[in-house]
Parts: structure tokens; C-alpha cells; sequence
């Protein structure tokens, strides 16, 4: 995280792209909540307005569709996962998933 915080700095291309996904990640959740939710979250991806702070917030917002370049980086890594059934069915871990080494 504090490789992509100081790629963010450094970089400013890299940079503006991550404000705008913290940004459009905070604008399309708060499209979501009714005027009368309280606590309102806050901040962009993970709760944070600058940075990087969740890995794997970036990556779920990549996923989603965001244009987010730390969670582009990460699905690079990681990428393509190889579940053989969805790790999660329902609300509930699905029992026949096993996260393979």
C-alpha cells in the first residue's frame, strides 16, 4: 500500500486517477442511500477520501466496473481466480469452496 501511496505521489497521471476513483466511488454510494440514513458513510474506496488503504476494496471496486488503477494493479496479480464454485451462496460461505494455496 505504501508503494502505491508513494506511486500515487509520484506519479500524476496514476495519481488523478486514483482521486477519481475515490470520487466516483463515494458519488455512486451516496446515489444509494435514502436522505434519511444516518450513519452516512464517508470517504471513497475502504472509507478513505485519499490513498490506499484496502487492496482488496480497490480490487471489489475494479470488479464492479470502477476505473480504479490501484484495483486494476491488483486484478493483474491476481487474476483470473480460479473458483470452481462461488465461494459465497446466498449470505453464507459456501461450504464446498476451498481457497486453493
Amino acid at each position: 500500500m505504501k508503494r502505491l501511496e508513494a506511486r500515487a505521489a509520484a506519479d500524476p497521471e496514476f495519481g488523478a486517477r486514483l482521486e477519481r476513483a475515490h470520487a466516483s466511488y463515494a458519488s455512486e454510494r451516496e446515489a444509494l442511500i435514502e436522505n434519511d440514513d444516518v450513519p452516512r458513510p464517508s470517504g471513497g474506496v475502504g472509507g478513505s477520501g485519499t490513498g490506499v488503504k484496502c487492496l482488496h476494496a480497490h480490487y471489489a471496486h475494479t470488479a464492479a466496473g470502477g476505473d480504479n488503477p490501484v484495483g486494476q494493479l491488483v486484478a493483474s496479480w491476481i487474476d483470473p481466480l480460479d473458483c470452481d464454485v462461488p465461494c459465497v451462496v446466498g449470505d453464507d460461505m459456501n461450504p464446498e469452496w476451498v481457497n486453493k494455496p
